[in-house]
């Protein structure tokens, strides 16, 4: 009588080892990579999909909350003073510690976000030689001027006031910016939010691409999760990079065939479902006297901190 064992049970693909001497895998890198940023999109998921809580924030209309964000960012854009900028950090403050968010997590994020992209991008301006003005800090002395193309380079390079300000207010205003959209994301739902950008006419078919992208990204994120923990099961000692790149280019064609498989039910199960290429959101309902009341309140308050 035969063997009945599957032909892939009997076949030997032995991989090479390396000695274990540190008693460390040699995922540890990728492991912590897909961990941490398996994390992170957990956290913006869960926390984005939670936002259900019952505190003046998270109970007013999206549409007010679409409409106000617009313009208080339009806002933080046109203000050129710091005061102003200032206050607005303080004003957004407050609303986070209404709205009830993990304030540590969220300022965490924030503040790493206008760190790169608000100061280490404009802290060059600060220097004399691209903004002149008068010298706060000396840094060097040259032996004279130098001129490249239409720069001109002083003798005594340092750190303006001027340089300095213009700095302070373009992190402000990438701090405040950030800070107003995480509170917004963190504040409401997903879906409610696509809903009330319908108020400016945005396309029904753009808001549900959207939406299944959303959707998508992290389903695609919790498959690549299991795939790595399954393959990393399957080891118990090092592995020779030349492997380790074998498996992850497998892996990766795995995952982008499972990912159009996913796509390919998603549709037919709305094809199923009587779908005709003409998508239909729910609206939210209309916004009311309290909601207009915000709205005027929040006009009021963007022309003053412009002027100030």
């Amino acid at each position: 009588m035969g063997s009945r064992i599957p032909a892939f049970l009997l076949k030997d693909e032995s991989f090479e080892r390396l000695p274990d001497v540190s008693g460390k895998n040699r995922f540890s890198s990728l492991d912590r990579t897909i961990t941490k940023a398996a994390k992170s999109i957990k956290t913006l998921y869960l926390q984005a999909e939670s936002a259900g809580r019952s505190n003046f924030i998270c109970d007013l209309n999206p549409v007010t909350k679409v409409i106000s964000f617009v313009y208080t960012v339009v806002i933080i854009s046109l203000a050129n003073s710091l005061l102003s900028q200032m206050l607005l950090a303080c004003s957004i403050f407050v609303l986070f510690l209404l709205s009830g968010i993990r304030m540590f997590q969220v300022y965490q994020r924030i503040l790493l976000i206008a760190f790169l992209f608000g100061f280490l991008v404009s802290a060059p301006a600060a220097l004399n030689v691209i903004t002149p003005g008068e010298m706060a800090i000396h840094i060097a002395t040259l032996q004279k001027p130098h001129d490249f193309w239409i720069y001109h380079v002083p003798a005594e390079i340092g750190i303006t006031i001027e340089g300095c300000r213009i700095v302070i207010r373009l992190f402000l205003r990438v701090f405040n910016s950030v800070s107003l959209s995480l509170l917004l994301v963190y504040s409401s739902s997903f879906p409610r939010l696509l809903k009330a950008f319908g108020v400016f006419h945005v396309p029904d078919t753009l808001l549900m691409v959207v939406w299944l992208a959303y959707k998508f990204i992290f389903i695609l994120c919790r498959t690549i999760e299991e795939t790595f923990l399954a393959v990393k099961s399957r080891f118990i000692s090092n592995v020779k990079n030349k492997v380790l790149r074998k498996i992850v280019a497998g892996r990766m064609f795995f995952i982008f065939g499972k990912a159009h498989l996913s796509y390919e039910q998603t549709y037919s199960a709305m094809i199923s479902r009587g779908y005709e290429g003409r998508i239909i959101l729910v609206a939210e309902n209309k916004i009311n006297a309290t909601d207009f009341l915000i709205l005027i309140c929040v006009a009021i308050a963007g022309f003053a901190f412009l002027f100030i």
